[in-house]
């Protein structure tokens, strides 16, 4: 069974359909990465599967439960499912490790020396372990990434979503991220990924589906959408990114 079906998603802004029926199956382990132009509906996509977003119709059933049904418990679904967003959303207030524990402490009534171990723990993967102490602030964009990869594993998801985590960092800082998620796909763990990163793509993604005008226009392995599509519009769509 799927970790995740999506079936007939729809979703529209003012008037604006910006996701048309869109029908997709993640198994577990899976690293998808969705491509496709600004406003193709990548990220509204991505927000729909954690409820970020509210969809008008359709059904996405995680781990067997439709999370569009009334009875379910957002912060529990937020637990399972973690969200890495494009500019960290981290809280400046607080230390790094402060970042870490807060929500273990607070959705899942950890206590706090188990919430600190895990949280050093996960920052040990993210290679921030000696940033614990520190303020977001001081940090480079690179380093404020990996930390906020760090606070979702902290709930010990079953799925991670990325919406475009590289796109605000400096160039010579993208691959720091980058590492750290493939190390994570080196470990099974599910991952949707909006990117633009086309060798991220081609190096972990297990499927390439490329997005256009909300709909799903075209998918399959990396080799296949990346150096043969089929479509005009991805065709086009490679043709600029890998120019840049």
């Amino acid at each position: 069974m799927p970790i995740i079906e999506i079936k007939n998603l729809r979703k529209a802004f003012g008037g604006q359909e910006v996701l048309k029926d869109i029908n997709l199956k993640v198994e577990e382990g899976e690293v998808i990465c969705l491509i496709g132009s600004s406003g193709s509906g990548k990220s509204t996509l991505l927000r729909c599967v954690n409820l970020l977003e509210i969809p008008d119709g359709g059904s996405i059933v995680f781990n067997g439960t439709d999370i569009l049904s009334q009875k379910v418990n957002l912060n529990k679904l937020r637990t399972e499912i973690g969200m890495v967003f494009q500019n960290f959303n981290l809280f400046r207030n607080l230390t790094v490790l402060g970042n870490l524990i807060l929500a273990p402490m607070k959705v899942l009534k950890m206590k706090k020396e188990e919430a600190v171990s895990r949280a050093r723990e996960n920052l040990r993967k993210v290679g921030m372990e000696e940033f614990a102490e520190r303020s977001p602030e001081t940090l480079s964009g690179g380093q404020k990434q990996r930390v906020a990869i760090a606070r979702a594993l902290t709930m010990n998801p079953k799925v991670m979503l990325f919406d475009e985590p590289t796109s605000a960092l400096d160039p010579e800082m993208v691959g720091e991220v980058l590492e750290v998620m493939k190390d994570l796909a080196a470990s099974g763990m599910t991952m949707i990924v909006v990117t633009h990163e086309m060798s991220f793509a081609k190096e972990v993604a297990t499927r390439v589906i490329f997005m256009d005008q909300g709909i799903i226009l075209e998918e399959g392995a990396p080799e296949e959408i990346l150096t043969n599509p089929q479509e005009a519009r991805t065709k086009e769509f490679l043709k600029r990114i890998l120019k840049q």
